[in-house]
C-alpha cells in the first residue's frame, strides 16, 4: 500500500468510502503528502475486520458520508479519531455525527487540501470542522 515514500508524518490513516474512484483519489492524496494509508475499505464491517487482523489502529479514520460506518467503528473503538467527509451541511446531519463522537467533519467539495489539514489536526489530538459547518459544531459543543 505504501508507495515507498517516507512516512514523514508518522501518521497512519484508514480510508473508508464505498466509491472506489473517490477512495483512490483520497488514498493517493494522502500518500503523496507523506501519510501511510494503513488500509482502505468500502464499508464498515470490512474496515473493522481489517483493524482486527492488522492489530493496529489507524491514527485517523477518514469516512466518506457514512453515518452507519462511523457509528459502528466508534462503538468498537471510541478513542479512534474519525474524520467525516460529507456533502451534508445541515444542522441535523452534522449534529448526528457529533453525537456519535466524530473528531472532525469536512465538506467534501471544499478545498481539496482541507482533508490533509484535517488529518494533521486530528492526528495532533485536536478537532477540525470545515468553515461551512463550524458554527453548527460550536453550538453543539456549547451545549
Amino acid at each position: 500500500m505504501n508507495t515507498g515514500k517516507d512516512n514523514k508524518n508518522n501518521v497512519y490513516v484508514a480510508v473508508i468510502d464505498d466509491n472506489p474512484k473517490l477512495r483512490d483519489m483520497s488514498v493517493k492524496q494522502l500518500e503523496n503528502s507523506g501519510y501511510t494509508v494503513l488500509f482502505q475499505s468500502g464499508y464498515g464491517q470490512d474496515a473493522l475486520q481489517k483493524i482486527k487482523e492488522g492489530g493496529k489502529l489507524p491514527d485517523v479514520c477518514l469516512i466518506e458520508d457514512d453515518f452507519t460506518t462511523a457509528k459502528l467503528i466508534l462503538e468498537k473503538h471510541p478513542d479512534l479519531k474519525v474524520l467525516i467527509s460529507s456533502t451534508e451541511d445541515d444542522t441535523e446531519s452534522v449534529t448526528d455525527m457529533l453525537k456519535i463522537g466524530v473528531s472532525g467533519y469536512i465538506l467534501k467539495y471544499a478545498d481539496p487540501d482541507e482533508m490533509l489539514t484535517a488529518v494533521k489536526v486530528l492526528s495532533e489530538n485536536r478537532k477540525y470542522f470545515s468553515v461551512g459547518i463550524s458554527g453548527i459544531a460550536s453550538e453543539y459543543f456549547k451545549k
